[in-house]
């Protein structure tokens, strides 16, 4: 009986350690580029000592988070990646409507592509 016991500790160890495992992978691949993405969900601080948002990736709620972000400009911005394709770089955010220089510097640190 005891072996039984061991064995199936083992199994369930086993498949835990697997779906760790898979975990760990998917959320590497997930972002593209080999590095997890993690996000600030309610909001960002002052300093960049939390994640950075990929505008590539993030949702109009995730967006929202930035600041001086609101409804109409993460639409706005989930938009233009839709109609244009992928940000190149992070000043490709100033061709969105009603995002200027002052705007920008606000979510400069805050924003990947």
């Amino acid at each position: 009986m005891g072996k039984r016991i061991q064995r199936a500790a083992a199994i369930v160890l086993g498949a835990v350690t697997a779906v760790l495992l898979l975990f760990a992978v998917l959320r590497t691949v997930g972002t593209g580029r080999g590095a997890p993405v993690t996000v600030a969900p309610a909001a960002l601080p002052e300093t960049s000592g939390y994640a950075v948002l990929d505008l590539n990736r993030a949702s109009e709620e995730e967006l929202q988070a930035l600041p001086g972000i609101g409804v109409t400009l993460a639409e706005r911005i989930v938009r233009w990646r839709e109609e244009n394709g992928a940000f190149r770089t992070k000043e490709d955010v100033l061709a969105v409507q009603g995002i200027g220089e002052a705007t920008y510097e606000r979510i400069a640190p805050y924003i990947s592509y």
